[in-house]
């Protein structure tokens, strides 16, 4: 996929459409409606284009839903509590059943925003 990242300040803009060989006006015609992250979203720390939903919060893990603002993409990230390279975390069934009971609603949630 080939993505232009929306100029984030007028003089990005500028400097953009200059180099593009465009009025800044064409630009934003070309790039169309500015991409806004899903409602309760925060843009991530130490980031430019990655922003966060509310996380899922259990004693094995930690649910993500994550929205990319240069690609418009929708993830899941997963952070699991026992999980320390080089080996595997390590879930009981009744602990496997409620991270896939929590995933799935994560998951519901992000496919009705993308």
């Amino acid at each position: 996929m080939n993505t232009t990242k929306y100029p984030a300040t007028v003089r990005e803009l500028g400097d953009m459409a200059e180099k593009l060989g465009m009025k800044a006006s064409e630009l934003l015609e070309m790039l169309g409606p500015i991409p806004m992250p899903p409602a309760g979203y925060t843009l991530a720390r130490r980031s430019g284009d990655r922003w966060t939903g509310p996380e899922t919060f259990n004693r094995g893990w930690i649910i993500t839903p994550a929205w990319n603002a240069s690609t418009n993409t929708h993830s899941i990230e997963l952070w699991a509590a026992s999980h320390e390279p080089p080996s595997y975390a390590n879930l009981t069934p009744d602990e496997a059943l409620q991270l896939a009971a929590d995933l799935t609603a994560v998951a519901k949630t992000v496919q009705a925003l993308a």
